[in-house]
């Protein structure tokens, strides 16, 4: 099965030098893969002579039949891939990215290509059934393309307010005074950003904790107490100084990243997607 593209593709050109070069082969392994086939056959396929070569008779006829269904195959996967490429795309995306970067920027993704569907969904670490998925300190991973999309430096933040009255904060173990806002799906973001502090500091602190991720930046805004938070994320209310971020010095430096498998890039649609999604998160 390995050999009969090739075989075809010679057959096409009646050049081994030919076939190569649109395979991506050398001319060696194309040789190779003919004479592979010729053995398993039992028979010749062409005549060789000096600098060219012709079909023999039996050759000519199984070429015409292998040319037909090869075709045939190519066409039905055009097809099919066609087919695939009208169905939703389904992006996995953390809870809070996709709500404060992603979705505002949502109205341009389908003012561009308006047939675009995409289905967003969060809490979903494997990439089975996923045409991609945007998550944090992504690694490589074989047959996967992963491409830094932004920064997702963590600090903690907390309002002016809560600053004005709470207890001092000079260092990070003073912490273990305050409130400390908590979100289940990033609950390990304190750890992170804590590292060897955080067992002192978690066994003296007060937490308040959310279900849902995002309601801890909300309760970080209305003077609730300290939240740990992706300073991308929180870049408008940082600004207007709604929020602080406290310890600049101990930032903990980690990305964005999108990685999806590298067949993805066969379709144009999840191109279009992916060159927006980069466009959107940059600006």
């Amino acid at each position: 099965m390995t050999s009969l593209p090739v075989f075809e593709a010679v057959g096409r050109h009646l050049s081994v030098a030919r076939a190569a070069e649109e395979l991506h082969l050398t001319a060696g392994a194309v040789s190779r893969q003919v004479q592979n086939l010729e053995a398993f056959l039992g028979l010749s396929l062409f005549e060789r002579g000096h600098r060219r070569i012709v079909f023999t008779p039996a050759g000519e006829a199984y070429w015409a039949k292998i040319h037909t269904l090869l075709s045939e195959l190519r066409d039905v996967t055009r097809a099919l891939s066609a087919d695939a490429d009208d169905r939703p795309l389904v992006i996995s995306a953390p809870r809070m990215f996709l709500q404060i970067r992603v979705m505002p920027a949502l109205g341009s993704l389908y003012r561009r290509h308006p047939g675009m569907v995409v289905r967003f969904v969060t809490g979903q670490p494997e990439l089975e059934g996923l045409d991609g998925a945007i998550f944090v300190g992504a690694g490589p991973r074989r047959g996967f393309v992963t491409e830094p999309l932004a920064p997702a430096n963590l600090s903690p933040v907390c309002s002016p307010s809560y600053l004005a009255v709470a207890p001092p904060l000079a260092n990070r173990h003073d912490l273990a005074r305050h409130t400390l806002l908590r979100s289940a799906e990033y609950t390990r973001n304190w750890e992170r950003w804590l590292g060897p502090d955080a067992a002192e500091v978690f066994a003296r602190a007060r937490f308040i904790d959310f279900e849902s991720s995002g309601l801890e930046l909300t309760a970080a805004e209305e003077g609730l107490g300290v939240a740990i938070v992706r300073l991308r994320l929180v870049k408008d209310q940082i600004d207007a100084g709604r929020l602080v971020a406290l310890f600049p010095e101990h930032v903990v430096h980690e990305h964005y990243s999108f990685t999806f498998a590298e067949s993805k890039l066969r379709s144009p649609r999840f191109r279009q997607f992916r060159n927006w999604l980069r466009e959107a998160v940059a600006s």
